[in-house]
C-alpha cells in the first residue's frame, strides 16, 4: 500500500471511528448520512486530484 495513503487514511478512520463512537456515549444518533456524503466527498476529491495530477504536463526547465 502506498505509504501517502497509509499516513492519510488512518487520521481519517480514527476521526470516523471516534465521531461515531462519541455522539453515541452523549446519546446523539451519529447521523450516518452525513457521514457518508462526508466520505463520499473527500474521497472524490482524492481521485480528482490525483487524475488531475497525471494529466497535468511536467515543465522541464533544463
Amino acid at each position: 500500500m502506498n505509504r501517502s495513503f497509509t499516513i492519510i487514511m488512518i487520521p481519517v478512520l480514527l476521526v470516523t471511528l471516534m465521531y461515531v463512537l462519541v455522539l453515541r456515549h452523549l446519546g446523539y444518533p451519529p447521523g450516518y448520512p452525513r457521514l457518508i456524503v462526508a466520505m463520499v466527498l473527500f474521497f472524490g476529491m482524492i481521485w480528482w486530484l490525483g487524475r488531475r495530477t497525471i494529466r497535468k504536463p511536467k515543465s522541464d526547465t533544463r
